[in-house]
């Protein structure tokens, strides 16, 4: 080959390589264009235009005539026939399809991550059967028809296919995330809005029963203790207006307490009970009794105050009061004559002895009298706090004496027996010696004595017993069972079962005379056993 030959051959070589490089710019430039599918798909309400791009694409690529796709269902995982498109009127997809899947071929084509290649059971071509796939999963199928008179598809157009077909697999994906992820918002924002109707609801609710309600109700952030919130019936009791509350703190309103002292915040405690005496604006007062509780509303700590007006109720304690020191003191008039009468006929020599004995117990019973009366003004003060003790040695053998002679009607009465034990031994022995006031025990002993003598059944007894030890233990037996929903506030004010004549304040003065004394008193009672008293009561020191 001369030198001119040789230089057209490297000239056509030159250009082969030229075009070549075009050839394989062009078909770079085609598989990004091609192999990109705009985000926007993801958002239309159905795949119907994404499958129509991956269609047009591959038709772009290949002389398809008719194309076809199916999508596998989610629910089902059958594969449904999603877009027929082409110039073919005479494709049948479904045809095609049944024929692939009888012989195996359309099971063959989903495992394999290119395209496959079959012959059209009509005999109308060939088709192209490419898996629409991502790493994730299988999504449907690409199905083509390519004429009968083209020949055997290039290898860089099926590359660029498999390119257009993958990417389309990967915009199906993101419609069917974002549809799902769609679904879910929308199933969440209707939850979230049903929530909110249903709290909004009883929100409504809980605020017409607490504006309601004749207690006052305020809520407080522990944070700053600034009120947020506050119901009719407690701005009427503090006296002021919603303006005037609502954004202060507690301290300035209702709390007692000052900033870092709150039992609440500070203290621990999760609820609180206290009287408290609020002044209003134009300087009047109003006592209350407040509850302060830990609480928590739409997930925000909070602190609850209810408080209701006690005024009324103060009013009527005091007039009580009143009513029972006038009474004490108009009784103790005619007990005065009653008491020195008795004195009068002892002293008279002439007056016959076989009755001194009974007029001695007529004298006795008033001077008891008198000290119960006296006795009640010392259970005010006692429940005052403002009762001072004045303790001597105080023998309970004469003190038992005295209150079983005067409880010997009632015993009488019910056929009863009052059995004393001391130390083990049958019998009242004594001395035993305590300390106290006499009164005191008198009042004490005879109120739980008489309790257990009107528990018991006609017919029985009552058990006493004395242990002396460094302090007296004394237990008080009867058959009789406490009513099981008096157990509980056996010993408080006013607690009584409905028994007739029945105040409920005597095993209350017990309490409060024990109380007083230095002593304890408690209960045990059951249907099977009958009630037991356990008394401790102090003795002097030796």
């Amino acid at each position: 080959m001369d030198t001119e030959a040789r230089l057209h051959f490297l000239a056509a070589q030159v250009r082969n390589l030229v075009r070549e490089k075009e050839a394989s710019l062009l078909a770079l430039e085609s598989a990004t264009r091609l192999g990109h599918f705009d985000s926007s798909y993801t958002r239309l309400d159905s795949p119907e235009s994404l499958l129509q791009e991956i269609a047009a694409r591959a038709r772009e690529l290949l002389p398809l005539s008719a194309t076809a796709i199916y999508l596998i269902d989610e629910q089902t995982q059958d594969v449904v026939l999603a877009h027929v498109s082409g110039d073919n009127a005479d494709f049948d997809p479904e045809a095609e399809t049944d024929a692939l899947i009888a012989d195996h071929s359309f099971a063959f084509a989903l495992g394999r991550t290119g395209p496959s290649f079959f012959e059209a059971a009509t005999g109308q071509g060939r088709l192209l059967l490419h898996p629409l796939a991502t790493p994730s999963r299988v999504r449907g199928m690409f199905i083509g028809l390519l004429d009968r008179a083209c020949g055997p598809a290039p290898d860089p157009e099926l590359a660029l296919v498999t390119v257009v077909i993958n990417a389309g697999a990967q915009a199906l994906e993101s419609f069917a995330l974002y549809h799902h992820l769609r679904q879910v918002n929308a199933a969440l924002e209707d939850t979230v809005a049903a929530r909110t109707a249903e709290l909004r609801q009883a929100y409504d609710q809980v605020r017409v029963v607490i504006d309601s309600l004749p207690a006052g109700v305020m809520v407080i952030d522990p944070a700053d203790h600034r009120i947020l919130d506050v119901n009719p019936a407690g701005l009427a009791m503090l006296g002021r207006t919603r303006e005037d509350v609502v954004g202060r703190a507690c301290f300035a309103c209702i709390s007692s307490s000052r900033p870092g002292a709150c039992p609440i915040v500070d203290g621990g405690r999760e609820q609180v009970s206290v009287e408290r005496l609020v002044t209003w604006p134009d300087g009047r007062t109003v006592s209350i009794l407040k509850t302060a509780v830990r609480a928590s509303l739409g997930g925000r700590p909070c602190i609850i105050e209810s408080f209701t007006d006690i005024s009324g109720q103060k009013k009527l304690e005091e007039l009580r009061g009143d009513v029972e020191r006038m009474t004490r003191h108009d009784l103790k008039t005619p007990l005065t004559g009653i008491i020195s009468l008795p004195e009068v006929l002892l002293g008279n020599p002439t007056f016959p002895a076989e009755h001194r004995a009974m007029v001695e117990m007529i004298k006795e019973a008033g001077l008891n009298m008198l000290g119960m009366i006296n006795l009640s003004l010392d259970l005010y003060k006692m429940e005052t706090g403002t009762y001072a003790l004045d303790p001597s040695p105080v023998d309970l053998v004469g003190v038992f004496g005295s209150v079983v002679r005067d409880l010997g009607p009632l015993m009488r009465a019910k056929r009863l027996d009052v059995v004393f034990a001391t130390d083990g031994r049958d019998g009242l022995h004594g001395p035993v010696i305590v300390l106290g006031e006499s009164l005191l025990y008198f009042s004490l002993l005879s109120n739980l004595l008489k309790n257990a003598l009107e528990a018991s059944p006609e017919g029985g007894e009552v058990g006493v017993s004395l242990v002396c030890r460094d302090r007296v233990w004394l237990t008080i037996h009867n058959a009789g069972a406490v009513p099981e929903a008096l157990r509980g506030r056996f010993f408080k004010k006013y607690a009584t079962s409905g028994k007739a004549g029945g105040t409920g304040l005597g095993t209350y003065s017990a309490w409060l005379i024990m109380q007083n004394l230095g002593g304890s008193i408690d209960c045990v009672s059951d249907a099977a056993s009958g009630t037991t008293l356990f008394l401790s009561l102090p003795r002097p020191a030796d």
